[in-house]
């Protein structure tokens, strides 16, 4: 059985390459996804939190501010009580909207994707180290022109730890 080719041993690295850098995507993608529906999930709050301010402005101020007014017409003339219950409505719907924005604003926490960083950390040492053996090797192969065509050796001290 003869030993691979140059070109075969380059051809299996970029295959290697290419399957690391895959599954890096992918461990980015399941890391970041909770956090993106999470995002996402705060969002809807805000614009929820919107159109509910909205509706409240157009039909809680026509209703509640009438009774309101009805009731401050008891004790101030009609065009006070009608200035006392808008406002006392507003206010009140302004504090469920901020009720509603704090919520929000809680769900918008973005952690780092710590896995995804350390395993490219991982996967950025290993290709180095897998580099400089093959500097070595090259520097073996052309010290040695007897030895061309045939695979160096593999350096026993190299481990890959995955911590994942």
């Amino acid at each position: 059985m003869s030993e691979p080719q140059l070109g075969d041993v380059i051809k299996d690295i970029t295959q290697d390459v290419q399957t690391i850098v895959r599954g890096e995507i992918e461990l980015a993608k399941a890391e970041l996804l909770p956090q993106a529906k999470r995002l996402g999930f705060g969002a809807g709050l805000f614009g929820a939190a919107g159109y509910l301010a909205l509706q409240a402005v157009t039909l809680l101020f026509i209703c509640v501010g009438l009774a309101f007014s009805a009731l401050y017409s008891l004790i101030l003339p009609l065009a006070w009580a009608l200035v006392l219950g808008f406002l006392t409505l507003t206010i009140a719907v302004l504090l469920v909207v901020l009720v509603m924005v704090l919520i929000g604003k809680g769900k918008m926490h973005v952690e780092e994707p710590a896995s995804t960083i350390n395993q490219a950390n991982l996967t950025v040492d290993a290709v180095a180290d897998a580099i400089d053996r093959a500097a070595v090797n090259v520097r073996e192969i052309t010290a040695n022109p007897g030895r061309a065509g045939r695979t160096p050796a593999v350096r026993p001290d190299f481990t890959y730890t995955d911590n994942a």
